[in-house]
């Protein structure tokens, strides 16, 4: 996975997703804060509207301990973004994609490229992000320039089997622009994905989040 914004925040890193029970998991590797290489290698784990997240060093005073955060209830309007983004996640689950399929607009066929050694046809696609969260049953994200976009640009890499291997993402509303891109390696492959044990996890109080998120 990789992630950039505004180039402030350029992080890159691995994910997983585990289907019974339905975990995912991303950590980041390698990360970069306002043009500077920083050592930390933050995780987060969803279980469901749940996130359990872990600063490694990102945070002060964390230590080993996970915060354990609901992610419907997190404040303001950075609060607000935030959550849809990682909710949002879950459309990439299998098991939604055909929900949301009628959100794609303006699907053209770009050819067939080459990703992870495959032959792959790759699609470029606008998405109604409104649209594909009342599909999949998702809080519906506002669409004011200072929040989530209405329209996100997606390019799409499918292979012979219909699987997709890469997605990307980039949002050029508002003046916020961000680039997430997705690579899937491999499927059907056995998967581990856990919660924190409980005497690691901590509850983040209201406060501090506020504090985190800048409100």
């Amino acid at each position: 996975m990789h992630f950039s914004s505004e180039g402030k925040i350029d992080a890159r890193g691995t994910w997983a997703r585990q289907n019974k029970p339905n975990l995912l998991t991303a950590k980041v590797n390698k990360l970069t804060l306002d043009g500077k290489a920083n050592s930390a290698q933050p995780q987060i784990i969803i279980n469901g509207d749940t996130a359990y997240v872990n600063g490694d060093g990102l945070i002060q005073n964390q230590g080993d301990t996970w915060w354990r955060v609901a992610l419907n209830n997190l404040p303001g309007e950075r609060g607000k973004m935030i959550s849809d983004l990682l909710t949002s996640g879950r459309l990439q689950d299998p098991a939604t994609v055909k929900q949301i399929a009628g959100a794609y607009k303006d699907v053209q066929n770009e050819g067939e490229e080459e990703v992870g050694g495959q032959t792959v046809t790759h699609y470029s696609s606008s998405l109604d992000t409104q649209e594909a969260a009342q599909a999949a049953g998702l809080p519906t994200p506002t669409a004011s320039p200072g929040d989530w976009p209405k329209t996100l640009q997606v390019d799409t890499w499918v292979d012979s089997s219909g699987m997709v291997r890469r997605q990307q993402f980039r949002n050029e509303e508002g003046g916020k622009p961000f680039n997430l891109s997705l690579t899937v390696k491999e499927y059907d492959k056995p998967v581990t994905v856990q919660t924190p044990p409980a005497g690691k996890v901590k509850d983040v109080d209201p406060q501090t989040l506020k504090n985190l998120l800048g409100e």
